[in-house]
């Protein structure tokens, strides 16, 4: 074969991977599409009731633009922040309630799949642990939660309740 058949060839061969790659990625950006136009509502909706627990109603609504962007809406303002305009208390609960949502939709509790959370609320004030606390207490009801953190001060809002089970590790 001459030199320029075998370029021929071979320009063939990769003008079909070309093709292949661009058919997946047309795909998958239409899959993407697709999972954030089912998702992305279910998500907003759940983490809206979650953060709406957390901040003890003063804030209502909770969506997520196409790039899973989160902004919530202050009770009575019919307006949404963008996550970068809250506190940084209320961003913290927000992320939060949103890392939670997703835990419920893609572990239903009837699957029994535990939560496990690490200084998940290291940086919230004492009302905001305790209102996550409370929330995943509730929570609890229906699944296992594992809370790890070297704080002491959620041992100490937890330790009065029986049906929490804490272990202090030695300190090394």
């Amino acid at each position: 074969a001459s030199a320029a058949a075998l370029t021929r060839r071979q320009i063939q061969t990769l003008e079909t991977e070309y093709a292949a790659l661009q058919l997946a990625r047309e795909t998958l950006d239409q899959a993407n599409t697709t999972l954030q136009n089912r998702f992305s509502p279910a998500l907003g909706k759940r983490a809206a009731e979650i953060f709406r627990q957390l901040t003890a109603d003063r804030y209502q609504g909770v969506v997520l633009d196409r790039s899973l962007h989160l902004s919530a809406e202050p009770a009575g303002t019919g307006l949404y922040r963008d996550a970068a305009l809250l506190s940084a208390g209320a961003a913290d609960q927000l992320y939060l309630a949103a890392r939670l949502a997703i835990c419920d939709l893609v572990l239903p509790p009837e699957s029994a799949a535990p939560i496990i959370l690490d200084d998940a609320l290291s940086n919230f004030d004492d009302d905001r642990c305790a209102a996550a606390l409370n929330w995943l207490r509730q929570e609890a009801a229906h699944r296992q939660i594992l809370l790890f953190t070297c704080q002491h001060r959620e041992f100490f809002m937890l330790e009065d309740r029986p049906e929490i089970t804490t272990v202090t590790l030695p300190d090394f």
